[in-house]
């Protein structure tokens, strides 16, 4: 699933929000029968998880029970992944995904992600690589929708695929969607129903969540942040607080401005920024977290848009705002090449807002563009999205 990265007009004022807006739908994708091969071998590789590990055995008899071999290579000897298979032809390698809940925290799921992406990196030309989770809607693995993009740009020749599966699919379905070799990318099997994702342009609807009340913009002395503050005071806000590594000063007549300097990813600043905003009984009325959209840095970018959304979260356990606009450039959605960091992040955040709504915790994405721009262009821009902001259900066509 990819398409065309967004360019600059994507952002421009003149450009209608609704013909820049995309969401992954899942429509009903049968298995094709699956080709008439020889017997093969495949490789099973897993992340030492007690599930993974079951899961592994299991996919091994199904696999034996039409013919195949299934080989498997431990954790610690991922580094002679190559020699050994240079070794032996394989049809395809597996990677098999443990329990969702061993993910939950984000530091967990980004080791998860060098795993990997260290498997990838020793994968010759001519072997297909797939991805298996039973996500259960886990962030920490919903999240390596972002390397498969990604790898869809940079590696086409592995032919890179994710399938996710519920508790009702058994390993036999397993083995035949591998066996299959189908061309999806990205798939779902949900009471033994296959979907794959598609990409399409939505048309939000409108509403304007601004007026009186508190809000809290991360990453508010970018030219994001601060076009953001501004369309929220020219709109009624009451109080507004910024949040920045550094810090900063912003001129906002009218509005109560607090400004709470410190990395969002740290333990106790998300905390800070939620108690200023509601300091004397003021409701906490959104959250705009736009911190880390344009930064490069691998790290900087996880813990800016992965850390600090789960600090914010932790942060409104007690005082949950009206509405949560999660700012996202759209890697999650196309992939782009040497954007490993930023595409799996982005795709995290979207499980996130996703997760949320599934407990009926608000949250929403905005796809904000591929990079930074003048304060002139991002103000209209960042108006026409606030203005057409909808609290999302669940994703559009999601299985």
């Amino acid at each position: 699933m990819t398409g065309p990265v967004e360019d600059e007009r994507a952002v421009a004022a003149d450009v209608p929000f609704a013909t820049r807006a995309f969401e992954v739908i899942w429509p009903e994708a049968p298995l094709p029968p699956a080709p008439r091969w020889p017997p093969g071998s495949w490789l099973l590789l897993t992340d030492e998880h007690p599930a993974a590990l079951g899961r592994a055995v299991a996919l091994a008899l199904a696999l034996a029970e039409t013919g195949d071999e299934a080989l498997s290579l431990p954790q610690d000897d991922f580094g002679e992944l190559p020699g050994f298979l240079a070794g032996r032809p394989v049809r395809g390698v597996v990677f098999l995904t443990g329990a969702p809940h061993a993910y939950h925290d984000p530091e967990d799921a980004r080791e998860l992600l060098r795993t990997v992406s260290s498997v990838v990196a020793r994968l010759d030309r001519g072997v297909r690589f797939h991805l298996v989770t039973q996500a259960r809607d886990e962030p920490g693995l919903v999240f390596l929708r972002g390397l498969i993009r990604v790898l869809a740009c940079e590696r086409p020749d592995l032919r890179a695929s994710i399938v996710d599966f519920d508790a009702r699919s058994d390993v036999d379905t397993l083995a035949r969607e591998l066996r299959a070799d189908a061309p999806e990318d990205e798939v779902r099997w949900r009471h033994d129903v296959r979907y794959a994702a598609r990409l399409t342009r939505v048309a939000p609807a409108a509403e304007v969540p601004a007026g009186p009340g508190a809000y809290v913009v991360t990453g508010g002395f970018g030219s994001l942040g601060l076009a953001t503050a501004r369309w929220l005071a020219d709109h009624g806000a009451t109080r507004i607080v910024l949040s920045g590594r550094r810090g900063g000063v912003a001129d906002l007549p009218g509005v109560d401005v607090v400004v709470v300097a410190g990395d969002l990813a740290e333990p106790g600043v998300a905390d800070r920024l939620i108690a200023e905003a509601t300091a004397g009984g003021l409701a906490l009325r959104g959250i705009v977290h736009a911190a880390g959209v344009f930064t490069e840095d691998a790290e900087a970018v996880w813990r800016a848009r992965v850390l600090g959304t789960r600090r914010l979260h932790e942060a409104t356990s007690e005082s949950q705002p009206v509405w949560w606009l999660l700012c996202s450039p759209a890697t999650a959605l196309f992939g782009s090449p040497g954007r490993v960091a930023g595409a799996t992040a982005d795709a995290w955040l979207d499980a996130f807002a996703a997760w949320r709504r599934s407990r009926g915790l608000p949250a929403a994405i905005t796809r904000v563009g591929a990079g930074q721009v003048s304060p002139a262009v991002w103000r209209p821009y960042f108006s026409a999205v606030l203005e057409e902001f909808v609290h999302h259900g669940e994703e559009p066509g999601s299985p």
